[in-house]
């Protein structure tokens, strides 16, 4: 029987929650985009009651933990963050 750490280290998911703004990972088709004020989950995951479904349900786990962790961390956590502010950028067809 293989002993499972409950609290992963980023090389369970390969990220670390709000280090950047450009790192992400897909678990199953799930995709988690790394940011330093936030962290985006965009697609889909079927979690599966076989060995695949486990292996992912562990990995959002540990990813979500870190996440959990980080947070509690931070003695000067806001309530909320402000709303961001909509940048302009160039128009690349004009």
């Amino acid at each position: 029987m293989t002993a499972h750490s409950t609290r992963p280290g980023p090389a369970a998911t390969g990220l670390v929650p709000f280090a950047d703004n450009g790192t992400s990972r897909t678990i199953g088709g799930m995709t988690v985009e790394n940011g330093t004020d936030s962290i985006a989950f965009y697609g889909q995951i079927d979690l599966s009651r076989d060995k695949t479904g486990l292996e992912r349900a562990r990995a959002l786990l540990a990813f979500l933990q870190q996440v959990v962790d980080t947070l509690d961390a931070q003695a000067d956590l806001p309530d909320s963050l402000p709303p961001r502010k909509a940048a302009r950028v160039p128009n690349p067809f004009a």
